[in-house]
């Protein structure tokens, strides 16, 4: 099992996204931009959820701080922006995918658990749609 890290700004997103991933790996939250960089820096996370509206440093710059730090981290956009420029820019520099709020959360789940390889998930993790209203 490896390590998530969700990075919102909204507290309520965090704690929906803890709960409903509990399990699939360790879980560690980012408030803001600036602060997941730090996490992603010293705990090294396998995945991330990622915001792309956010205060400090937006979720598009975090993205890209993170693959430049970990070019093998997955990261999965999961943000209530629906503009096709913003996932297609996401998606173009190396987001695994551009997931919309409000998400089917079982199906989420589902989708983690295939990437991180547990729960007997089968699949492969490469052939999700990048872009999804979830």
């Amino acid at each position: 099992m490896g390590s998530i890290l969700i990075v919102d700004d909204n507290a309520e997103i965090r704690e929906t996204l803890r709960i409903l991933l509990s399990g699939l790996g360790e879980i560690s939250e980012a408030s803001n931009g600036k602060e997941a960089l730090l996490r992603i820096e010293t705990q090294k996370p396998k995945l991330i959820l990622l915001d792309i509206a956010m205060p400090e440093i937006s979720g598009i710059a975090v993205l890209q701080a993170a693959l430049k730090a970990d070019p093998s981290v997955i990261v999965l956009m999961l943000t209530g922006e629906y503009d096709i420029e913003i996932a297609k820019s996401a998606l173009e520099i190396g987001a695994r995918a551009y997931i919309t709020k409000p998400f089917d959360g079982p199906k989420l789940r589902g989708e983690i658990a295939k990437i991180m390889g547990i729960d007997g998930a089968t699949g492969n993790a490469d052939s999700y749609r990048p872009w999804r209203v979830a």
